[in-house]
């Protein structure tokens, strides 16, 4: 079936299409990393020699995820679709007895 609302040709999406992979890709190693923070206490102990193992542990994970959707964030950010400043357009010098939107050019220009 055809789509009823077809792209227009030239029209580009906003936003960029790969602004959640840093996000994603930091969220499975902090997952593994939280994983193995609620291995068992003297497992961890044996393996790690910490008995503060399963506390670093949390903390990288937490870091590592944060991290994570951070750079997504920048990423969606900097590279974020902005309008093109408007031309600027010199200000018209009117001579002194020109005619102006105010000032008719039926009137005679006051002297001075």
């Amino acid at each position: 079936m055809a789509s009823r609302n077809p792209r227009r040709a030239g029209r580009h999406n906003p936003i960029p299409g790969q602004w959640w992979q840093p996000g994603v890709y930091g969220s499975m190693p902090a997952v593994a990393l939280w994983i193995l923070a609620r291995l068992p206490a003297g497992l961890l102990l044996a393996v790690t020699g910490m008995p503060a193992a399963p506390a670093w542990l949390n903390r990288a994970g937490d870091t590592v995820f944060v991290a994570g959707w951070v750079a997504s964030a920048l990423l969606l950010w900097l590279t974020r679709r902005r309008p093109a400043p408007a031309p600027s357009v010199p200000a018209e010098t009117v001579p002194a007895g020109a005619p102006t939107p105010d000032r008719p050019a039926t009137e005679p220009a006051l002297p001075g």
